[in-house]
């Protein structure tokens, strides 16, 4: 499993099993560093900068240096930062330029070429192979035509006098370069910027006509708000790719396997009740028909949920297939237990209304994998007739621990699950 949050403009971080890497750090407005600088991650950490741009990279990154949570942490940076004096070269761990390989035991580096400046970076990371485009893009795609001349044309955006045909010509060779080390990546993020004019999505689709795309994630599109980017979505969305829509800096989604985990959001609405209608159909063909009633989840419960940003869906080929709330902090339906007890008191989090379009198998592992990267103790009840969830809970590992009744005083069995120290 990986997990990719959205710090600003160009910045990432993707969170693996065994390592952190941080893409173009530029500026945090919702502090979501706060987490690796504050926090023990336990894992190796690795910091990357694709340019010397200043809207993707600042030297504040090498402050995080005398940080004793990040002193398993490595610098890898283009050399075009050294070359432009932005910083020392004994600040950087490995420089690098297109055409340069590294690794170690956790991941490979690859670093690709871009046709402004610096490198973009191909990243292969445990079961996952990852494209970050830094400053790779089709930069001047407003000036292109059926009878574009080719000449120079001056380019307000930029500054400057510009060649569009021989610029779009660099840019599909960069391309043409990176085809010859791969033509499929299980993440690609790549310019898409409303403020270099009329067709600024083209170098984003001229990359996806030649590669192989397992999810597409807009990048560099801060100044254009993100709805600017999300006029990708049509385009992806033609091609079976699923895309990332944006929304806030600190949001996150995980990918497993080829399912996607993203929070809900209200236009999710009509499909989870789609799903809600699949699973109480199948409990009631199961044996389980007194769980849940005909109208539960009401709309003002799934927008409560959805409210306090605790409703996830999982995605498969661009569909929304399973949805599970995933809620920190202590449930008051579990202060008093009956017949057992809890194993401990430690801080916990909470699966409610897991449920599935009836085809995607082992939902309650996806959401499992996706709790304990974040929680180190589960708990989930469930009715006593829904033998087909008691069998899932028990495969998870969870340990009964007893009844609980629901805010209605519906009984039910309760489990936890501790994830080892």
């Amino acid at each position: 499993m990986i997990e990719l949050t959205y710090i600003f403009h160009s910045g990432f971080i993707v969170e693996a099993d065994r390592c952190v890497l941080i893409f173009d750090y530029w500026m945090d407005p919702s502090n979501v560093m706060h987490r690796f600088i504050n926090h023990p991650v336990n894992k190796h950490i690795y910091v990357f900068a694709s340019h010397f741009h200043e809207d993707h990279f600042t030297g504040e990154i090498f402050k995080w240096k005398g940080n004793r949570l990040f002193a398993d942490c490595k610098y890898i940076l283009s050399k075009d930062i050294l070359k432009h004096r932005r910083a020392q070269k004994t600040e950087a761990d490995i420089w690098i330029s297109k055409g340069d390989t590294w690794k170690d035991s956790n991941i490979t580096v690859i670093a690709t070429g871009s046709n402004d400046s610096g490198i973009s970076w191909i990243i292969e990371i445990e079961d996952k192979r990852i494209f970050h485009a830094g400053d790779l893009c089709n930069w001047y795609a407003r000036f292109l035509s059926g009878n574009t001349p080719d000449k120079n044309v001056y380019s307000e955006e930029f500054g400057k006098y510009v060649n569009p045909i021989a610029e779009e010509k660099r840019f599909l060779g960069e391309l043409k370069d990176i085809r010859k080390t791969t033509d499929s990546f299980d993440l690609v993020m790549f310019p898409v910027d409303n403020r270099i004019g009329n067709g600024y999505t083209l170098g984003a689709r001229q990359f996806i006509e030649r590669f192989k795309v397992g999810i597409f994630v807009p990048m560099h599109f801060a100044a254009g708000g993100f709805e600017s980017a999300w006029r990708m979505e049509p385009f992806c969305n033609e091609n079976d790719i699923p895309f990332w829509s944006i929304r806030n800096e600190g949001e996150s989604i995980a990918l497993i396997n080829n399912i996607i985990i993203r929070k809900s959001s209200t236009e999710d609405i009509p499909r989870l009740k789609e799903i809600f209608s699949i699973a109480r159909k199948f409990m009631k063909e199961t044996g389980n028909p007194d769980q849940w009633s005909e109208d539960y989840p009401g709309d003002d419960l799934l927008r409560n949920d959805i409210r306090q940003g605790d409703s996830y869906v999982c995605l498969s080929e661009n569909q929304i297939v399973a949805t599970f709330v995933l809620r920190e902090g202590n449930d008051p339906t579990y202060s008093v237990i009956y017949e057992g007890r809890w194993p401990d008191d430690c801080p916990y989090a909470t699966i409610h209304r897991i449920a599935g379009n009836g085809k995607l198998k082992g939902i309650l592992h996806y959401a499992m994998k996706f709790a304990l990267r974040h929680h180190n103790a589960i708990r989930i009840d469930t009715h006593r007739n829904n033998t087909v969830m008691q069998n899932a809970i028990r495969k998870e590992g969870f340990k009964y621990c007893g009844i609980i009744r629901c805010w209605n005083g519906d009984e039910r069995l309760a489990y936890q699950l501790t994830k080892p120290s």
